[in-house]
């Protein structure tokens, strides 16, 4: 259905190229993993297949194929405003007859395991349902090929498998399938080729061994009288339009902490986050002292700092290396600490780039960069990971620890449990509980 012959593509004639020799044919019933370090050009690979990138390639592309793809961030992707509406777009303009529509919509939200009214509007989703709409979205129209940018990071372990379900389907209807995927073991008894993208080919990639998800992590209390940045007595978080994320009995949080907040898609980590920020407004007001008073936004200067889940939304400067001067040259810090952070993560050959010209996962490391670089008291991290290589990620691990022992409080949000991090507490939000958020502190001596 689809064959890449010698394909090449460059953004600009000073590039040396991003791809330079890809050879790929693809067959119906097809499954492709594709494996790759961060900022290798997986995502552009994904672009050519689907036929989306304007630029001129080199080598020859031929597509006899209808192709359905999810990007990284499903943001870039959302058309209408409800949950129906954007999986009926398609049919739309496909002039299927209305009468016959929703029963396709809904079957679309089934397969994918969203389980929300048509009218619920998009924006009240969270990026991992998001994520499970697009995928719905591609599926209505039943594609010849689907094209998924890294499902495991922006999925819960439910969606994970309930996505491995569909796959499953889709496959044995003929359907081919390209993953693009920094865990590909979660996707192992699926595929049938396996490939690394590394200096712009492809390369055969030998069998993984599959992922263990750890059920649950050991908590433990600080282990000294550390100042208590973070607390709350028994609250709800609720918005303001009635709906219940979590009754929690309480939330404390101590100097040079290390905390995961795990939960499914939709449980309210994001907005928990947002509201210890004091930028979430649309929630009924929770007891929360942050630093010894209520949260606002910009009220804590440089000592409170927060990574969001679309990195892209907190990148505004020229430049990389702009982009980590900026609150460096605001709060009169040194800025001989962004070329530092830089060449800590190896990413000084970019420091000249545009940030909006990077992959995801390298957004995520510019933007977490940039936090880091202010030494801040606090950090709120959501799905900081996402997007990563297990290189960078192993770096991002080392720089968690080593703000942990400057006294840095750290909260951060994840799916899933983090084996390769040294974690003090978990947060747990299920069953519309948050679970673990209070310890009995023991002085030393």
């Amino acid at each position: 259905m689809i064959q890449l012959s010698h394909v090449g593509l460059s953004y600009s004639p000073q590039d040396t190229g991003v791809l330079k020799d890809i050879n790929l044919r693809i067959c119906a019933g097809d499954c492709h993993l594709i494996t790759g370090a961060t900022g290798s050009g997986k995502s552009t690979l994904l672009g050519v297949i689907a036929g989306v990138l304007p630029r001129p390639l080199s080598g020859e592309f031929y597509s006899d194929a209808s192709v359905g793809m999810v990007m990284q961030d499903p943001q870039v992707q959302l058309l209408r405003q409800t949950v129906g509406a954007e999986i009926a777009f398609a049919l739309e303009n496909m002039g299927v007859a209305s009468k016959d529509m929703i029963g396709l919509v809904q079957s679309a939200l089934r397969e994918v395991g969203l389980w929300v009214s048509l009218e619920t509007p998009v924006n009240s989703l969270s990026l991992g349902q998001k994520y499970r709409l697009m995928i719905a979205a591609q599926l209505v129209c039943r594609p010849d090929v689907l094209l998924l940018d890294e499902p495991w990071a922006q999925l819960d372990d439910t969606g994970v498998v309930e996505l491995q379900s569909v796959l499953q389907r889709l496959l044995s209807e003929g359907i081919a399938i390209v993953i693009v995927e920094h865990q590909p073991q979660a996707f192992e008894q699926f595929y049938s080729h396996s490939w690394l993208l590394t200096s712009g080919t492809l390369q055969p990639k030998a069998p993984l061994t599959p992922l263990s998800f750890p059920a649950t992590q050991a908590h433990c209390a600080p282990q000294s009288t550390s100042q208590l940045v973070i607390d709350a007595p028994k609250f709800t978080l609720q918005f303001d339009g009635g709906k219940r994320l979590f009754d929690c009995a309480g939330l404390q949080l101590f100097g040079g902490e290390l905390v995961t907040l795990v939960g499914g898609n939709g449980t309210g980590k994001s907005t928990l986050l947002k509201t210890l920020l004091g930028c979430q407004a649309d929630i009924i007001q929770v007891p929360i002292k942050v630093l010894g008073k209520r949260p606002k936004l910009g009220g804590f200067a440089q000592q409170l700092m927060m990574l969001f889940q679309r990195p892209s939304r907190q990148l505004f400067e020229a430049t990389v290396h702009e982009e980590l001067c900026f609150s460096l040259k605001r709060f009169k810090l040194p800025q001989s600490r962004a070329m530092e952070m830089l060449q800590r993560l190896g990413l000084a050959e970019l420091s000249k780039h545009s940030p909006h010209t990077l992959s995801y996962g390298q957004q995520h490391l510019i933007a977490l960069a940039s936090l880091l670089c202010l030494q801040p008291r606090i950090l709120l991290l959501d799905d900081p990971f996402a997007g990563l290589d297990d290189s960078y990620s192993q770096q991002i691990a080392e720089l968690l620890q080593e703000a942990k022992q400057r006294g840095c409080a750290i909260v951060l949000a994840s799916h899933r449990h983090l084996p390769q991090l040294q974690v003090d507490r978990c947060w747990t939000i299920q069953d519309k509980q948050l679970l673990g958020g209070c310890v009995e502190v023991k002085a030393v001596g």
